[in-house]
């Protein structure tokens, strides 16, 4: 429903070897269903080395993994696609309002304290106390966790005036996946309800970044 935009930020740094030949952006779309599919074809097993190749504009996006173990090796392509036309907007400047950051592994935890069994989540930050509030209302009842903006595991906390917005707790849940391997969540809102998550994985003394924007159901009065 386009209601949630995901983006991922790998550096150079973290592939041994990384090479653009004409030095300029290549941007093409793929079938996200079939890359997760050849990426999981060897499971949790064996740790297999990837190789991505693209030769240009119509290719197809060439895949090969090696077992490390078994020396099986398969080779795919994905078909590629042009990208579609998209209005040039920074969803970052919607979400500029309020920001905090949290230690991820305890962001994991409070959401999973919550009613998981709830359609909506609603999400208040203040500059008064309790400061962050994260609200579910469902079957079992209504379930709250509050964060100070004391608290150890926040490290940032600016916030301008009070917003308050409901969201799919669907679409936070399927967050939670990523944020097992997160250090750390910067979470960011604006007035119109658009909710902003970037969080950070360190692997090897290296930094990727994976970008949330959630928008509201809805504003409460």
């Amino acid at each position: 429903m386009k209601c949630v935009e995901t983006s991922a930020y790998i550096p150079c740094g973290m592939f041994s070897f990384y090479h653009i030949g004409n030095k300029e952006d290549i941007i093409f779309k793929i079938s996200l269903k079939t890359l997760v599919e050849i990426l999981n074809i060897f499971g949790d097993d064996g740790n297999p080395n990837l190789k991505l190749t693209y030769k240009s504009i119509g290719s197809p996006l060439c895949l090969v993994m090696k077992h490390n173990q078994e020396n099986i090796t398969v080779d795919c392509e994905i078909r590629t696609m042009n990208l579609d036309d998209c209005n040039d907007i920074s969803l970052a400047d919607e979400c500029d309002l309020n920001k905090m950051v949290i230690n991820a592994s305890i962001l994991a935890d409070l959401l999973q304290r919550l009613d998981n069994l709830a359609d909506e989540i609603t999400l208040t930050m203040s500059p008064d106390p309790p400061y962050f509030t994260l609200k579910t209302t469902g079957i079992a009842g209504e379930s709250e966790v509050n964060i100070s903006k004391s608290s150890e595991s926040v490290t940032v906390f600016k916030c301008e005036e009070t917003v308050t917005a409901q969201y799919n707790f669907g679409n936070i849940r399927q967050i939670l996946k990523v944020m097992t391997y997160a250090n750390k969540v910067a979470i960011s809102t604006g007035p119109s309800g658009l909710l902003g998550l970037q969080l950070v994985i360190n692997s090897d003394d290296k930094h990727m970044y994976v970008e949330y924007y959630v928008t509201s159901l809805f504003i409460p009065d």
